[in-house]
């Protein structure tokens, strides 16, 4: 079986995005589309790709950084799905089961390739006295965020400070904060503990901030 382009249509992403609060429709739909799954319905695997090919392939492109590596992470994906259909148990939302299976799949392709150069995040991590200062000023740039924040430059700034973070810390940050996962849902799909998830996702951030820093003050991204 061969699905169509993951990156086919920008705007299909937005509109398969999964619902959060997994209201009862939704829940029925999924139920129905596992069940023809099971029976090998053609219809049921194209219909799976409609809904959730734009949300698989965005976070794959997240963690991956290529287009082709995260199209061929996108076909195992759902050939994985259709497959093993019969395995799912319902413990979860179906988003979660796939969202798992997707970066379960993209980190075996990161290990299985030379790793591309990550920054190493504590050199980003602020440092304090032994009263508990901060040895150097830490901006406040919260306004000038919001200022910002529909411009598309700093969101492409912010994506690739994002794909400098190593895996760990670039994985949860994707899955919280750009996918809008609870601290729950993604210690769910990466195995982690919730206390595991919120000290990454925040070291994650610290990263940023300081990244992001240099580039509200001065325009400019500071060198590394």
């Amino acid at each position: 079986m061969r699905f169509g382009s993951a990156g086919r249509n920008p705007a299909a992403r937005v509109e398969s995005k999964p619902e959060r609060s997994m209201p009862t429709e939704r829940v029925a739909d999924d139920n129905v589309l596992l069940e023809g799954l099971r029976h090998g319905s053609a219809d049921a695997a194209e219909t799976l790709f409609d809904r959730f090919h734009g949300r698989i392939y965005s976070l794959a492109m997240s963690i991956l950084k290529n287009e082709s590596d995260a199209e061929e992470a996108v076909q195992d994906v759902f050939l994985t799905v259709v497959r093993k259909a019969h395995t799912f148990k319902g413990n979860s939302a179906l988003y979660s089961w796939m969202y798992r299976i997707c970066v379960n799949t993209c980190l075996m392709r990161l290990r299985g390739k030379r790793r591309s150069e990550t920054v190493a995040i504590e050199d980003f991590m602020p440092v304090f006295t032994e009263d508990g200062m901060h040895t150097s000023l830490v901006d406040d740039w919260s306004k000038e965020v919001e200022r910002k924040a529909l411009e598309k430059e700093l969101g492409q700034v912010i994506q690739k400070c994002t794909e400098d973070l190593s895996e760990k810390y670039r994985v949860v940050f994707v899955l919280s904060d750009v996918e809008g996962l609870s601290n729950e849902e993604t210690a769910q799909i990466l195995g982690l503990t919730v206390p595991a998830v919120k000290s990454r996702l925040h070291r994650a951030r610290l990263y940023l901030r300081e990244r992001l820093t240099g580039y509200l003050r001065e325009g400019k991204m500071e060198k590394q």
